[in-house]
């Protein structure tokens, strides 16, 4: 005598999960291309929701980044006016601009809320300039916003993998 086990998990939709993390993946990429091309406004503009929150904790932070201090946590407006800073000229280390190269892998969708992904994805951002070379090493921690078949930022963490940032002075582009 057999037992036959029935399977009561719903069934997982597998083409639809690989389209949307293509176009995630896509929309990363996009993202990516842009910032390296320093069309920041753009970016701005046409990526972000209006209520953005750009974080990146201290690089000594164990535990939840969003109780530390950080090097970065910006709203829309403040967010705005860095990228107005950097394009005109007033952040004198990105003047002239600095040369980046950005590598995005490992993208993964963590959670699909219905009106908004979790997204994890890791990230390394080259950066030339000014007889200099960094490299910056993290992970993306992405709530995006779903709009039809596109996606805004609504919050973006980046946790960087370094010790210090000494060696790579001030952190000066956006990551």
């Amino acid at each position: 005598m057999t037992t036959d086990t029935i399977n009561t998990e719903p069934a997982v939709d597998e083409t639809a999960q690989m389209r949307l993390w293509h176009r995630v993946s896509q929309f990363l990429f996009r993202e990516a291309r842009l910032l390296d091309e320093w069309r920041l406004r753009e970016w701005y503009d046409e990526m972000l929701t209006d209520d953005i929150r750009y974080l990146v904790p201290a690089t000594d932070v164990r535990g939840e980044p969003a109780d530390a201090l950080g090097l970065i946590d910006d709203n829309a407006a403040r967010l705005r006016q860095r990228i107005e800073q950097i394009l005109n000229g007033e952040v004198w280390c990105e003047n002239p601009r600095s040369r980046t190269n950005r590598m995005i892998s490992n993208v993964e969708i963590v959670a699909d809320r219905g009106t908004h992904l979790d997204v994890a994805a890791n990230v390394v951002v080259y950066r030339f300039g000014h007889g200099r070379s960094d490299c910056y090493v993290g992970k993306f921690r992405l709530e995006l916003a779903v709009e039809g078949e596109s996606f805004r930022v609504r919050r973006r963490l980046v946790v960087l993998d370094h010790e210090s940032l000494f060696e790579h002075g001030k952190l000066s582009i956006i990551l």
